[in-house]
């Protein structure tokens, strides 16, 4: 996986790196007396876990860094995956919540990591350079 990563785009490392560190919500979400802050307020174990946010802050914290994983692995449908996880995260709560400024925001930056993920030939070689090596159902190799 190390030499999968180093063969990145810097771009596509840092969202690698990214989705990885979001372990440490599942931590915060796990372990009681790690502080937490959610929408800027510093919340206790039992506040996190009774304000509703414990199971959204565990989804984030195991679903981002499975999505790195996948990126490591240069899975065919990895980058379709990080995206739909990336807009439960930056857009689904906040139509719940109907806050409106960040609906745009996650909108607009869900295209743009979009459009980098599926636009820039370097990033699209990354990706389909594995997959060219794994052989299909049924071939001989």
């Amino acid at each position: 996986m190390y030499d999968a990563f180093q063969k990145m785009p810097i771009i596509l490392k840092f969202l690698t790196v990214h989705a990885t560190a979001c372990f440490f919500f599942f931590v915060a979400a796990v372990i009681p007396g790690i502080p937490f802050s959610f929408n800027g307020e510093v919340m206790s174990y039992t506040e996190t876990w009774s304000s509703g946010a414990g199971m959204f802050t565990v989804y984030i914290g195991l679903a981002m860094p499975f999505c790195a994983w996948l990126m490591l692995k240069r899975k065919t449908y990895s980058r379709q995956i990080y995206l739909f996880v990336l807009i439960s995260v930056l857009i689904a709560p906040y139509l719940y919540w109907k806050d409106f400024t960040s609906i745009i925001f996650g909108v607009i930056l869900t295209i743009l990591i979009a459009g980098y993920m599926f636009g820039k030939p370097s990033v699209r070689s990354y990706f389909l350079i594995n997959n060219a090596l794994q052989p299909t159902a049924g071939s001989d190799d």
